[in-house]
């Protein structure tokens, strides 16, 4: 690895390009030296940077069967710091990968990418916020509720309120809109693409759309189901004690 040029790094796996990244190096200004020059150059520790490339290939999300035994708030801690990774650092670094594209990687390409994705981060970060001030709120108020670790009438005026169905039906059509940036993209299909850097904008791209799915499921398959659950059980903690239906 130490001897290889960034530019056969970043092809091998383009995930290395975010870690070069990280420690300042921009892989395409200086993608035909080889990584111990660069090492070098910039007073970075080799063997460090070596051992986070490699760490940085294995990582491995939590298994998605798992979450399903975890309890609902844990599964919203989860989903939390999901959105923050993808706030303050994927959608960033992809922007910034993006603004970096010149007059040479397929003009029309690269300002489309520039005018759609922070359309896209703006209406997303917004979704995100209101995700977790109404839904993610009230799924741990209910969690709360049940175990008795509140009293039921602090969630009296809010289950009549506040709909899981609806917010869910609102949550399948609005979570995941990707579809803009697939098009432009031809479903980030890299074949025809020799430009290593235009190479890493459209992997990432590719990457944080399959975390978005993985997110999305996640939330329609475990949270929403246990979310009704807890919603049952605390109308019937509710029907016991005010003979409310």
């Amino acid at each position: 690895m130490e001897e290889k040029s960034l530019e056969i790094l970043v092809n091998e796996n383009f995930v290395y390009a975010k870690v070069l990244d990280y420690f300042g190096v921009k892989f395409y200004e200086d993608r035909n030296k080889t990584l111990s020059q660069v090492c070098q150059e910039n007073s970075i520790d080799l063997t460090k940077m070596v051992a986070i490339l490699e760490k940085s290939s294995s990582r491995r999300a939590p298994e998605y069967l798992d979450l399903r035994n975890y309890p609902a708030r844990l599964i919203v801690e989860y989903l939390k710091h999901s959105h923050q990774v993808f706030i303050k650092d994927t959608l960033p670094y992809i922007l910034r990968k993006i603004e970096e594209l010149d007059q040479d990687h397929k003009q029309e390409l690269a300002r489309d990418l520039k005018l759609i994705l922070p359309l896209f981060v703006e209406d997303f970060i917004h979704h995100i916020y209101e995700e977790e001030d109404r839904f993610f709120t009230y799924v741990c108020e209910l969690e709360k509720m049940v175990n008795g670790l509140v009293k039921p009438q602090s969630l009296l005026k809010k289950i009549d309120s506040f709909s899981i169905q609806e917010f869910a039906l609102h949550h399948s059509d609005s979570d995941h809109d990707m579809k803009g940036i697939r098009g432009i993209t031809d479903q980030y299909n890299i074949d025809l693409i020799e430009d290593t850097q235009l190479k890493v904008v459209f992997m990432e791209l590719h990457r944080f759309d399959e975390e978005l799915v993985r997110h999305a499921n996640i939330e329609n398959d475990i949270l929403f189901p246990k979310a009704l659950e807890l919603e049952k059980k605390a109308r019937q903690v509710m029907s016991s004690k005010f003979g409310l239906n």
